[in-house]
This record gives C-alpha cells, sequence and structure tokens, in this order.
C-alpha cells in the first residue's frame, strides 16, 4: 500500500482531534476562524494549481478539484484555529513577528519535506517561500479578521 493515502488520513485525522484542544473560551473564535479561512485558501490553492505552479499527484476529491482537499479545507483551517488561540496578544511586537514568522516556517518545513518524500504534492513552479509567505498571509488574514469581527467582545469586561 502506498505512503500518500495513510499520510492523508492522518494528517486528517490529527487536525479534527486537535480540535479538542482549543480552549473552551475559543470556541466560537475558532469555528469563525475555520469557516472564513477555508475561502481565501481556496482561492490561493485553485489559483497556484491552476497557474501550474503546483501540482498534487496524489489527491482527495480529483473529479471535483485539482487541489488538495486536506490541507486547503481542514490542514490550514485548524492550523490558523491553533494560531489564535494561542496567540500572544500581550506580547512585544517583536514576539508577535516571531510568533508569526515560526508558525509560517514551521508549516513550510513541514510542506517541503512532504514534497521531497512523496507524491502528495509537487512543486512545478512552486518555491517553499511562495509557501511561507502565502501561509504568512493567512495568518495574518486570520488575526485581522478576528480583531476585527470579536472586537465588540474583547472590549467588554470580564463578568466576576
Amino acid at each position: 500500500m502506498k505512503i500518500e493515502p495513510i499520510l492523508l488520513i492522518a494528517a486528517t485525522v490529527i487536525f479534527l482531534m486537535s480540535i479538542f484542544f482549543v480552549p473552551k473560551a475559543n470556541r466560537l473564535q475558532a469555528q469563525f476562524i475555520f469557516l472564513f479561512i477555508q475561502f481565501p485558501t481556496w482561492i490561493l490553492g485553485l489559483i497556484a494549481v491552476e497557474s501550474g505552479l503546483l501540482e498534487y499527484p496524489v489527491h482527495e476529491l480529483s473529479r471535483a478539484n485539482s487541489t488538495s482537499f486536506v490541507f486547503e479545507y481542514m490542514i490550514l483551517p485548524i492550523y490558523c484555529v491553533h494560531f489564535n488561540a494561542r496567540f500572544p496578544s500581550g506580547a512585544l511586537k517583536f514576539m508577535k513577528l516571531l510568533y508569526y514568522c515560526g508558525a509560517s516556517l514551521f508549516l513550510t518545513f513541514v510542506e517541503v519535506i512532504v514534497e521531497r518524500y512523496t507524491q502528495i504534492i509537487h512543486y512545478t513552479g512552486w518555491h517553499w517561500y511562495f509557501t511561507f509567505f502565502s501561509v504568512l498571509f493567512i495568518l495574518w488574514l486570520s488575526r485581522l479578521m478576528v480583531k476585527w469581527f470579536f472586537k465588540d467582545i474583547e472590549s467588554e469586561p470580564a463578568e466576576p
């Protein structure tokens, strides 16, 4: 049996199970992020694939779409959920920048390993730094939307 289907199933199960580790106070925020981020990740993924920059030789729903359903609709949105749930809001700007870069670098590193050793993704005109900056953009967008959408909730005083 090939390793690719096993990896896709394992990633799906692990990321779905990770939802249980989102703090209860952040559940509403998590639902918002999960649903919101699926749209820009789908658009960016579709642009990259249709432009011929990326290929997904082994992917799910191949008749419906040429992008990776697991990455665009599950892994990256859930990753953004965890990113925002643990965001260091009170930290210095430099520490926030490190948090953004570290989170983006980690996902980029994983994708480079997957691209090199499996048939899940294949770079045709894509480079690792495109992934780094696109993930950085998605993380920034998710944080921006959370701050905007939940601004009234965050400004209210906590109940005793």
